[in-house]
């Protein structure tokens, strides 16, 4: 059958907030009232692979890689590759 699937993305603009949990925090919540309140059954984000922080953060809310997007994303005038990254119910 379908599996009801979300994607999600999140942007903290302000260096000063970085590190503190708010990331995590707002992607686990974010996930969880997808999947318990939406009836997800797959959630999906997709960082850029050079973005160590935002993989890190995304790992720790039950996220895992699956496979890089080549050239997935426009930052800055150049393009860049995205890591897929899924959690499930």
């Amino acid at each position: 059958g379908t599996v009801l699937t979300y994607g999600i993305d999140i942007f903290i603009g302000e260096p000063g907030l970085w590190g503190q949990g708010i990331g995590s925090r707002t992607v686990t919540a974010m996930t969880r009232y997808l999947i318990n309140e939406r009836g997800a059954g797959m959630v999906t984000i997709d960082p850029m692979v050079t973005n160590a922080r935002a993989v890190r953060t995304y790992e720790k809310a039950g996220f895992s890689k699956v496979r890089v997007l080549s050239a997935h994303e426009m930052h800055k005038g150049e393009r860049h590759d995205s890591w897929l990254m899924v959690t499930m119910r």
